[in-house]
């Protein structure tokens, strides 16, 4: 085996443990929950914590690579994700565990931003869509395993068994990424911007956590009015500091490039409308029709079975073709699969939700490969780390989006189809009736973001393979020229 594959299987061995991480604790929350004995509301955190922080630290980890060199921040970050998941499996109580789930967090970070650097920078551009499609794998198997195996290792064993297990297999892949990575020389002359970090970590924690909150505090909540105000000024604020710093954090010229802030806003709208569904359909499964947890788990993988197939081959088919317009149709797919999902009665068969969960993985699965190689493949070789940073941050941020924009659409119509189902006390019937009715209409909602995503898809430009950043095609590797190089005036679209 060549060893650029060889490399590849490092990468998908960290994309599945911090993707499988992020999946596999909700299934255990209620076990921690008792055990500990505390509330709902405190609980979450363990959650919470881990997701905010993984979102707030994508973008510096991103740069961090493109300074201290890919491998070391890997390697990094996977010890660290180790090391913190042995200290969430032997926590004492749960603020301890809640800190080792922030450490956690940052292991967690360094993996999902630096996975896609990597892959892009071992990979020549016409078999990154291949290689990316085939790292797609790794992810989907992490978002299907993780409440499966975290129920069965709950139900076995204890909660404390869904971190401990991390410990093996983590010091077995630290060994092999310190073996097949390849030795990388830091950058010359470069330098990390400590001040665009803080400013872009804080601001991103900020907006992540207004939307993650704002339902329950309310939207117009001091809170969370005043959480939305520190992003904006944060982020202005971050802006002014980049423009201005010698070795800027984010290279602000890369958003010139068409193919780049094209690809990142229809990544946004893709994660978007994919949690929309993946966040309301266990509510319908197990408050509509009474399915336990395992079983709506269960019931869900479809979406990401069905993407680990189709986005290896989207991925291959976007090497020879260009990703416009395969990305595109994902996105339109995505849209009818949404649609057909306010079509889903509260009495249905499971032919009915499994057609309609196929459809929806279908799209994302073409869409996925295709716009990441997009924008990867748009930018400087030495630009890559940040653009991979980049790209794993607007999909956290449209996941938040995706939760939050559902959650205040059914929290809002809700009432709307109790009192349209008649007076009094509602009776079970009605209730589930009037809660399927609010989930269909934030499908609708998420359907229509997604037909924006499309035209977003499509005015990247035209797409031939085998090309890319002008700028990208002869410089050094990543790192090795200072972040403030100048961005080419009329880069190649992809």
């Amino acid at each position: 085996m060549e060893r650029k594959w060889l490399i590849l299987t490092s990468v998908s061995l960290g994309s599945l443990m911090a993707t499988l991480d992020g999946s596999i604790v909700n299934i255990a929350l209620p076990a921690i929950q008792t055990d500990f004995r505390v509330d709902l509301t405190t609980i979450e955190w363990v959650v919470v914590a881990y997701l905010l922080v993984v979102g707030s630290l994508l973008l510096p980890f991103g740069r961090l690579g493109e300074v201290l060199t890919f491998k070391r921040v890997y390697l990094v970050g996977f010890a660290v994700f180790t090391l913190a998941s042995v200290c969430c499996g032997v926590s004492p109580n749960t603020a301890a565990l809640v800190a080792f789930r922030v450490v956690q967090g940052v292991g967690a970070a360094m993996l999902m931003a630096m996975g896609p650097a990597i892959v892009a920078h071992t990979f020549h551009d016409r078999e990154r869509g291949r290689a990316l499609g085939l790292n797609g794998i790794s992810v989907a198997i992490g978002l299907s395993l993780g409440p499966a195996l975290g129920g069965v290792l709950t139900q076995v064993a204890s909660w404390r068994a869904i971190f401990l297990i991390n410990a093996p297999i983590g010091v077995l892949a630290i060994l092999w990424a310190a073996r097949i990575l390849p030795a990388e020389e830091p950058g010359k002359d470069q330098s990390f911007d400590v001040r665009g970090a803080a400013l872009s970590g804080v601001a991103l924690f900020a907006l992540l956590l207004a939307l993650s909150d704002g339902q329950e505090w309310g939207w117009t909540s001091p809170a969370i009015v005043g959480l939305l105000i520190a992003f904006v000024v944060l982020g202005a604020a971050f802006i002014f500091t980049e423009r201005r710093a010698i070795q800027p954090m984010v290279d602000l010229a890369l958003f010139r490039i068409r193919p780049f802030t094209a690809g990142l806003a229809s990544v946004v709208v893709a994660f978007a409308g994919l949690f929309t569904a993946t966040f309301l359909l266990p509510f319908l499964l197990e408050q509509g029709r009474g399915f336990s947890p395992i079983e709506a788990g269960l019931l869900l993988t479809p979406v990401p079975l069905t993407m680990a197939i189709v986005a290896p081959l989207s991925g291959m088919a976007s090497d020879r073709f260009g990703p416009r317009v395969l990305a595109s149709a994902g996105m339109a797919i995505m849209a009818l699969g949404l649609m057909s999902l306010t079509q889903l009665s509260v009495d249905f068969t499971l032919p009915d939700l499994v057609w309609r969960l196929v459809l929806l993985g279908v799209g994302q699965g073409m869409f996925m490969s295709p716009n990441s190689s997009a924008v990867l493949g748009s930018v400087p070789r030495p630009r890559i780390g940040i653009a991979s940073g980049t790209l794993a941050q607007m999909r956290v941020n449209g996941q938040a989006l995706g939760i939050a924009l559902s959650g205040a659409i059914v929290a809002t119509r809700l009432p709307v189809h109790l009192a349209e189902l008649g007076r009094g006390a509602p009776t079970a019937a009605a209730h589930s009736a009037a809660l399927a009715g609010s989930i269909h209409d934030a499908f609708v909602v998420a359907a229509l973001v997604c037909c924006v995503g499309i035209v977003t898809s499509l005015i990247r430009g035209s797409s031939r393979p085998g090309q890319r950043a002008m700028v990208g095609s002869t410089a050094p590797a990543a790192g090795a020229t200072p972040a403030a190089a100048p961005m080419p005036a009329t880069p190649a679209r992809r």
